[in-house]
């Protein structure tokens, strides 16, 4: 039986070390599962890496949240490569007159730790940062047709409507994109 999953705020100290296997989960979404993502294949550590570390740059200039799910025996402890189950981001918006909002760019979990309720957990976490940061207004955006769409309703996110032939895809395609928001009232912590 799978150890329980915990979620964690990503930290430099705690968690930098995982870099190269935050990318090769990224790198798995987009080339086993055809996800839509910033990048196509072919997939290699000079694209992904400069990537990655920016999008930890701006963790830590405040400007996103990247949020860890890890087994819950690693609380306390550095966690292994292995370790990794899942991440999701969330792009806070910069501007003065969108201080209030957040875009969730990014919900990714392994293969292996699916369907065990780590997205749910994730997006609990994301929503919970981003209430603690005052956003009370969260985006996303899924590729039409996708388990990510249906997991976005579920979780009580509205659709605002669908975009054809949004992105590139693997097969010389286009894929549609669906986009959602989310209204909730700020932490008050």
């Amino acid at each position: 039986m799978a150890s329980t999953s915990m979620t964690y705020v990503f930290s430099q100290e705690q968690h930098g070390h995982l870099v190269p296997y935050i990318a090769a989960l990224h790198a798995s979404c987009i080339t086993l599962d055809h996800m839509v993502g910033p990048f196509l294949p072919p997939l290699t550590n000079e694209k992904l890496l400069p990537w990655w570390k920016e999008r930890i740059a701006e963790a830590a200039r405040g400007t996103r949240v990247i949020v860890l799910l890890l087994p819950e025996a690693t609380l306390g402890k550095k966690p292994t490569g292995t370790d990794l189950r899942g991440l999701a981001m969330l792009k806070l918006a910069e501007s003065e007159t969108g201080s209030f909002r957040g875009h969730i760019d990014a919900v990714l979990v392994d293969r292996r730790h699916r369907r065990q309720g780590g997205a749910r957990a994730l997006v609990a976490a994301l929503e919970y940062e981003a209430a603690k940061r005052g956003r009370s207004l969260l985006l996303v955006d899924t590729e039409t047709d996708s388990v990510a769409e249906m997991a976005f309703k579920k979780l009580g996110y509205t659709e605002i409507g669908k975009v054809p032939h949004f992105s590139r895809a693997l097969s010389n395609g286009k894929k549609g994109e669906t986009f959602f928001y989310k209204e909730f009232l700020p932490s008050s912590t």
